[in-house]
């Protein structure tokens, strides 16, 4: 374990950014990919809601133009994919008010795994924070477009490996960032600690006894790495629970960020 720690930043140097990360295709599979679920009768009564695989429904969100603009998460999920646990996620943001796009790296025609959740380990594809972040950038470009989207209220969340893309997301323009489920500890300076923009606000949440973060090398919380930002704040709670939005304390913590930063429509 020791060697493997030191040899990983000679493996992770050419790596991070592999030559398919951002290559046009292969985002445009991710973008697809995506699940989307948009409450538009939380605006518009006479609109029915969207929800689907973004090929499926795209030109309804296209054509949708309501009475008013709703706020946007662009969600990442963790390095197991887009499963079906994620239906809490998403419906948690759905029913909050805000519309939800969640891209597919898996959607990718190359896309390594990079972790074997059994045994809690991660790594194995170790240029897979170059292909996330890629797939956030052309996310949030593609659905700025959408003319129901307010670009003011536009939050970047992700939940473990989606959270330490989201940690390390240095692009503008965003409400707000919330990171589920990760240290920003790791044992390579290129994405160790908390980067971006320091006025964007920021969320971490993370539980203390989390089996995934029990090596010495990615233990803590992003509160550790958070001076010199004006508003950010790390949540850390007292359980084990991986996935984040499963517990009401995250939920409550995440809503109220989401409500100050960006707020619901209809809601001063």
């Amino acid at each position: 374990m020791r060697l493997a720690i030191l040899l990983l930043p000679l493996l992770l140097a050419g790596c991070y950014l592999s030559r398919s990360a951002d290559l046009p295709d292969e985002l445009e599979r991710t973008w697809d990919g995506a699940t989307v679920a948009v409450p538009f009768s939380a605006v518009d009564p006479g609109l029915a809601d969207v929800a689907g695989r973004m090929a499926e429904v795209e030109d309804r969100l296209r054509a949708a133009r309501p009475a008013e603009r709703l706020p946007l998460v662009v969600f990442l999920h963790g390095c197991n994919g887009l499963h079906g646990g994620y239906r809490v996620d998403i419906g948690f943001l759905r029913d909050s008010g805000y519309a939800v796009v969640a891209p597919d790296s898996f959607a990718r025609e190359y896309k390594p795994r990079s972790c074997e959740w059994r045994s809690k380990s991660a790594g194995s594809h170790p240029g897979v924070i170059g292909f996330r972040l890629a797939e956030a950038e052309h996310a949030l470009e593609r659905a700025r477009a959408f003319p129901w989207v307010d670009p003011d209220r536009i939050v970047l969340m992700g939940q473990s490996e989606g959270g330490l893309t989201t940690a390390n997301y240095t692009g503008h323009g965003l409400a707000g960032r919330v990171i589920l489920g990760w240290t920003c500890q790791i044992p390579w300076p290129p994405l160790w600690g908390l980067r971006g923009d320091r006025d964007t606000p920021v969320l971490s949440v993370v539980s203390a006894g989390d089996a995934w973060f029990r090596p010495w090398y990615v233990a803590g919380h992003c509160g550790e790495d958070m001076d010199g930002f004006t508003d950010a704040n790390s949540v850390v709670l007292d359980d084990s629970l991986h996935h984040m939005l499963r517990l009401p304390e995250a939920r409550e913590a995440v809503g109220a960020f989401l409500a100050r930063v960006a707020p619901p429509s209809g809601v001063d």
